[in-house]
């Protein structure tokens, strides 16, 4: 034990120190520097305890009934001096785990983290219950310890729930491995833990310290500048200035005698408190959860959205609930370390969130309803965890019709800061310049979403007409250029309308959505699209898409269109990329029949056949539902079922594409003149509706006309109609694999001929 000295005792009448009470428990001691090394100003705080140097154990502060020290500021100064104090972390735990967390605190204040705990231990800490609530209520951050201690302490529970009823950020310890109990079980649902278990507490440090700066806690430049090495990024949002340790106080001046008298004694303080060096982060960070997915492979929260429910007037159409559910899922998929999937399929219907959870397997679910009247506006938002039910955070907004989009932007990211996402300056950037601020012109792109996405022609034509208006709304609506781009493309490429008028047309609104915002994800994918399809130039595609992604992570168009083109290029990863964009929306027939398409790529008929009845299964109006079944009876061998099955498709579509089918089915059964019959059929056609010169060139290949076949093809590549996704001749012109004029078609294109 070491010695303990008393200063020299002051005359009370010669100084400014009021003279103490014998009954008051408040004593300072000083070490005696030759056993502790050095001295700090935690000696002197006014505590039942003192945290003195590693060294040495705890010391408890002299009675005023032993040899007496010197006089302090009385009583109720001390205390205004502690409830001036805000420290920035404020940490909870079991008297048992003592000797682990005060380890902790050392190691957290070196880093120049200011840091709130009782010496005592919570579980004997019945004097100091003011003090405890005030420092909950002015701390930025909430240090839980958790172990099988901590968990059983029913001090613990209250201040967990304090400071969940206060809305602060808690970040779990667990000091070992612990059951959470049901006390605790609502407060911690969903919030990512950090294991400081004894073999690996250096991992754990780092990412606590990266955990509170993330959270706005100021941490000293040196360990700033260690957790950048670590991220290999800066991390601009919780550095302090260069060179400057942040403070460890922050002292609120009030004009009472005792509260003076009491700052004077925090200066002496601090101008006896010694320089610490601030220790390094280590290297490994692995231990926590969020921390694992920054420094390995990500391991990322999964959050599908349902569709918000309208509750305005009765009749009044629900484009507004609509959209904010539409541009929720845009702005959340742009955060970092969240997959978003899309819930709309869960419209209207009653189910519960466990359900939606295991559905599309995520772990939380946002929802909420809308209600518009008046010109005002009520939103009332939740997110859920899916396998507990609990509510992770809710929020209410009253505002008026015009802060539409701001509640938009504030639900995303307050969403994201529940589910413990950092959110930087440049995502915040992507989110406000997406959307127009003319709530009429964003109505109206929604419809122009919505009659785009069923690939109807007739309604995909009347999405142009709405994306036009939003335009004349607002011109600078980026988003607005894009969706005319996107009706253009698929217009061309569902053969409704020819590509050399179309794609062109597409081309003219993406540079105008260029020049207004090129960081839209929506935008890049649909240039991919035009490169890959019109220019045929796939590297370039590629590039896009990619660009797309890296925007959006979880856009469904980008994720899809880039398996479709990798796929042509017999790129074996597009199996895993179309899986990826069937996760984020396994009931999107579109999405659905591009995985089919797929996995024909690669000769997976037994899973594509599953997958073509999903397609029929989702939307048998959707207009290639037919075409899935058709191909899959064709590659059994099966051609008076695919022939069947071709001639209802016609006369469910009347679409030329399922024309072609027929005479190609009928060519391959010897049937050629009923397949010239079809021939002739498509040449009447051409001169009503647009007929790509594919469809011909597949029949004449049927009917063994193999050079009329190849001169179509050519002339199909050079008009832009060519289409190798739809109906792949590489994969059903088998008689041509050793043709040299076939052979070079693919290979001027830039295509493998085989896998």
């Amino acid at each position: 034990m070491p010695r303990i000295h008393s200063l020299k005792k002051r005359n009370p009448q010669d100084s400014i120190w009021p003279h103490y009470p014998k009954d008051d428990f408040f004593r300072p001691v000083r070490i005696n520097k030759k056993v502790a090394g050095k001295s700090t100003a935690r000696e002197f705080l006014p505590c039942s305890k003192a945290i003195v140097p590693q060294e040495m154990k705890f010391v408890f502060f002299q009675s005023l009934e032993r040899k007496t020290v010197f006089n302090l500021a009385h009583k109720t100064a001390i205390r205004l001096l502690l409830l001036a104090v805000n420290d920035d972390v404020f940490i909870s735990y079991a008297a048992k785990d003592r000797e682990r967390v005060l380890g902790l605190v050392k190691r957290l204040r070196s880093a120049g983290v200011s840091v709130w705990i009782d010496q005592g231990g919570i579980d004997i800490s019945a004097l100091w219950s003011q003090e405890i609530v005030n420092a909950i209520k002015t701390c930025k951050v909430m240090l839980l310890s958790i172990s099988p201690q901590s968990t059983e302490s029913k001090n613990v529970v209250k201040e967990l729930a304090l400071c969940s009823e206060r809305e602060k950020p808690i970040i779990p310890v667990y000091f070992e491995p612990s059951e959470i109990p049901e006390t605790m079980e609502y407060q911690l649902a969903g919030i990512q833990r950090v294991e400081y278990f004894e073999d690996n507490e250096d991992a754990a440090f780092a990412a606590i310290l990266r955990s509170l700066a993330m959270r706005g806690v100021a941490v000293s430049s040196e360990s700033v500048k260690e957790i950048q090495k670590l991220d290999h990024k800066p991390r601009q949002t919780y550095e302090t200035n260069a060179g400057e340790i942040p403070k460890r106080r922050n002292f609120k001046f009030g004009l009472t005698t005792s509260f003076l008298i009491a700052l004077v004694f925090a200066a002496m303080l601090i101008f006896w408190w010694p320089k610490t060096d601030t220790k390094q982060i280590p290297e490994n960070t692995s231990s926590s959860q969020s921390e694992e997915s920054a420094q390995t492979k990500e391991q990322r929260s999964s959050l599908a959205i349902v569709p918000f429910r309208n509750i305005g007037p009765t009749g009044e159409n629900s484009f507004l609930a609509d959209g904010m559910h539409e541009e929720i899922n845009a702005m959340l998929s742009m955060a970092p370390n969240l997959i978003v999937k899309d819930g709309a399929r869960f419209k209207g219907m009653s189910s519960g969130v466990k359900e939606i959870g295991s559905s599309l397997d995520v772990d939380s679910i946002l929802t909420g309803t809308v209600m518009q009247t008046a010109g005002k506006l009520r939103v009332i938002v939740k997110l859920i965890d899916s396998k507990t039910e609990a509510n992770l955070w809710a929020n209410t907004y009253d505002k008026s019709e015009g802060d539409f989009f701001t509640i938009q932007r504030e639900i995303a990211e307050q969403v994201a800061q529940g589910l413990s996402i950092n959110l930087n300056s440049e995502y915040e950037t992507l989110i406000n310049d997406r959307q127009t601020k003319n709530l009429e012109a964003y109505n109206l792109y929604l419809e122009g979403r919505l009659l785009w996405n069923t690939r109807d022609k007739d309604k995909m034509y009347q999405a142009v007409e709405k994306y036009e208006l939003a335009i004349s709304k607002d011109p600078q609506f980026a988003l607005g250029y894009v969706g005319i781009a996107d009706c253009y493309n698929m217009l061309a490429s569902y053969g409704f309308s020819p590509p050399r008028i179309a794609s062109p047309k597409a081309k003219m609104h993406l540079d105008s959505a260029l020049q207004i915002n090129d960081k839209i994800s929506e935008l890049h994918s649909s240039l991919g699209w035009y490169y890959w399809v019109y220019e045929y130039d796939f590297e370039r595609a590629e590039a896009s898409f990619r660009k797309a992604l890296n925007i959006n992570p979880s856009s469904p168009e980008a994720n899809r269109w880039y398996a479709q083109l990798r796929s042509i290029r017999f790129n074996p990863d597009s199996v895993e990329e179309i899986e990826r964009s069937v996760a984020l929306e396994p009931n999107s027939p579109i999405t659905r029949w591009v995985q089919f398409k797929v996995l024909i790529a690669f000769s997976k008929l037994q899973e594509a056949k599953m997958v073509a009845d999903k397609v029929w299964e989702l939307d048998p109006q959707y207009v290639m539902a037919h075409f899935a079944n058709i191909e899959i009876l064709y590659l059994e061998g099966k051609y008076d079922e695919a022939l069947k099955a071709t001639e209802n498709a016609i006369v469910s579509t009347k679409e030329p594409l399922y024309y072609g089918i027929k005479g190609f089915i009928l060519g391959q059964m010897n049937r050629n003149e009923e397949a010239f019959v079809v021939i002739d059929s498509l040449r009447d056609m051409s001169s009503r509706t647009n007929v790509s010169e594919s469809l011909l060139s597949m029949i004449y290949y049927a009917i063994g006309d193999y050079g009329k076949a190849i001169e179509i093809l050519k002339e199909s590549v050079g008009n832009k109609t060519f289409n190798t996704f739809i109906w792949d001749p590489r994969i059903h012109w088998t008689n041509l694999h050793d043709n040299a004029d076939f052979i070079k078609i693919f290979s001027d294109l830039g295509l493998p001929l085989k896998m």
